[in-house]
Formats: C-alpha cells, sequence, structure tokens
C-alpha cells in the first residue's frame, strides 16, 4: 500500500471498489479520474473520496452519468440525502475518543482505550458495538479528509491483535460446528473475516482461519483436511461484486454436499436469492442465529 497523500494505481480497485476496466471507460466518456504524473505518481486522495462517494450513489440506483465526475462537496450532499453517508455523523464517545487519539498518532492510548473496551465487554459486544463503529468512522474521517490511509492501517494492526486476543481466549463448545475462515483471490481486507471469527468464537464455534487471498481449490482442500462443517467467506465492499457469485458457486462445486458455505460482507449485498447450499448473512447476529447445535464435534 502507498502510504503517501495519494493512490496508487493498484490499489485504487481495493479501495474504491470500482474496477479499473470501468475507470478507464469513465475516463474516456467523462474525463475522470485522471491520475496525477510527474514526481507523484498516482490519484489524489480527493478523486478517491469521490471514487468511494460515486461507489455508494451507484449502489443507491444512480446512473453514471448524472455522478461521475461531480465535485466532492455536491456528491457528499446527494448522498446525504439519501441517508447513505453522514457528513457529520454522531459516534459514541469511545469512538470519537478513538478517531482523536488516532489523527495524533497517539497509539498507546488508542491500544489502552480498545484494551478498557475489550475488557468490559464480551466478545460480541466488543466486535459490534466499539470495532463495527470504529472502522465506520476512520473511513468517513477519510473521505472528509481529516485522516491519511496510514492512519486506517496503524489502527486496523491494532484492531487485528485485539480480536486475535479474544479469540484465543475464546472457550469452545463441543456441540458447535467447526468453521474454515478466509477471503478469496485478490480479497485483501481481512480485518472483517477476523471480526466474524471474533463472533462465532464467542459462541463456541471451533473456528480455523487460513487467511486472506485464498483460492477455491486450496480453500476446499483444506475444507476436507479439516473436516470443516461450514467455510466462511468475506468480501469486503473493495472486491468486484461481479466476482462473488461465480466464486461462491466454484466453491460450492468442489464441497462435500454437507459442508456449507457461508458469506458475508458489502460485496455480498446484491445476492438476494443464494444458490442452494450457499447463506449469505447481511450481519454478525444473523449468523450467530443460523448456528447448528447438532453437528458433530472433531
Amino acid at each position: 500500500m502507498n502510504y503517501s497523500s495519494n493512490v496508487h494505481a493498484t490499489d485504487l480497485e481495493r479501495e474504491t471498489g470500482l474496477g479499473k476496466d470501468l475507470l478507464r471507460k469513465w475516463r474516456s466518456r467523462y474525463g475522470f479520474p485522471q491520475p496525477l504524473t510527474g514526481d507523484t505518481p498516482g490519484y489524489p486522495k480527493e478523486q478517491v473520496a469521490q471514487l468511494r462517494l460515486i461507489k455508494r450513489l451507484l449502489d443507491a440506483g444512480f446512473r453514471p452519468a448524472l455522478i461521475v465526475g461531480k465535485p466532492l462537496l455536491e456528491l457528499e450532499k446527494l448522498a446525504q440525502a439519501i441517508g447513505c453517508a453522514d457528513a457529520c455523523p454522531q459516534w459514541l464517545a469511545s469512538t470519537q475518543r478513538a478517531i482523536e487519539l488516532l489523527k495524533e498518532a497517539d497509539l498507546a492510548g488508542l491500544d489502552a482505550l480498545l484494551t478498557e473496551e475489550s475488557r468490559r465487554q464480551s466478545i460480541t459486544d466488543f466486535v459490534l458495538l466499539t470495532v463495527a463503529p470504529l472502522t465506520t468512522a476512520i473511513g468517513e474521517a477519510w473521505i472528509r479528509g481529516e485522516i491519511e490511509v496510514f492512519h486506517e492501517h496503524l489502527c486496523t494492526g491494532l484492531l487485528q491483535r485485539q480480536l486475535q486476543a479474544a479469540i484465543g481466549a475464546a472457550i469452545r463448545q463441543e456441540c458447535r460446528p467447526r468453521i474454515i475462515f478466509a477471503t478469496p483471490p485478490d480479497e485483501l481486507h481481512s480485518l472483517g473475516l477476523l471480526m466474524a471469527q471474533a463472533v462465532l468464537a464467542d459462541h463456541g464455534v471451533d473456528c480455523v482461519n487460513v487467511g486472506p487471498h485464498i483460492g477455491a481449490e486450496d480453500l476446499a482442500k483444506a475444507a476436507l483436511a479439516c473436516r470443516a462443517d461450514i467455510v466462511a467467506l468475506s468480501f469486503s465492499f473493495a472486491y468486484p461484486r461481479r466476482r462473488v457469485r461465480p466464486f461462491l458457486l466454484h466453491l460450492r462445486s468442489l464441497l462435500p454436499e454437507a459442508t456449507e458455505v457461508w458469506a458475508g460482507g458489502a460485496a455480498t449485498a446484491d445476492i438476494v436469492s443464494p444458490p442452494q447450499g450457499i447463506h449469505v448473512f447481511a450481519d454478525l447476529r444473523q449468523a450467530v442465529a443460523s448456528l447448528s447445535t447438532g453437528r458433530p464435534s472433531h
């Protein structure tokens, strides 16, 4: 990842959820976005913020001709008007304090705050009431230009350590299934995966994390070797939505019929009727509610 104020072209799809072929078409048709040249190549932060808002507005039903290339302020007003963005969100005091500490690069203070929050909450509440709002607040602060990309990465590192510690302390219940957690190829955002693993571990699930960027064939082999009951995948907002269903169907074809496939994350929002044997969850509470109590222990 490029830690300068510009985003490199190779990182743009991951940062915005918009494919390079689509952006090339927009550049030809609308003259936007336009990468910088010279000593500081890449896309300026304001253009990336525009693209993120354009992605939200496209998902809300806007046509590209109405929004591509519009000034950032105009896009923010449109997003705010239809309720898919909030220019001045009101966060909990702990979230606001975490953002302040992150702006100051006070990692010790932020780590202490997160540790205190994790100690006073269950693992599930820590994920849903602390981690999830904080990640959303960071994204909004980045769009408003209050923090840089490196701030997000610093916070992600701290959150990953907190979640890994929580997962390690969770107690497995014999009646719960064994779930393998992974992300597909080119999906490098693994924080959502850890959040799901932490919540399900808190409910007694036997969790095996094989990590990000795993192909369907290798994932199926891992599931068979570990005798997994469920394979759970996370698709972030940056993952191309057109690739979600084909990957899930391919993975489904490689697994035994008894092995379920679970999927979640922003990129799965378009799947309203999942294929047989594939379960898509809008939030982690749904995944918890779907846990079977009759699965064999391993």
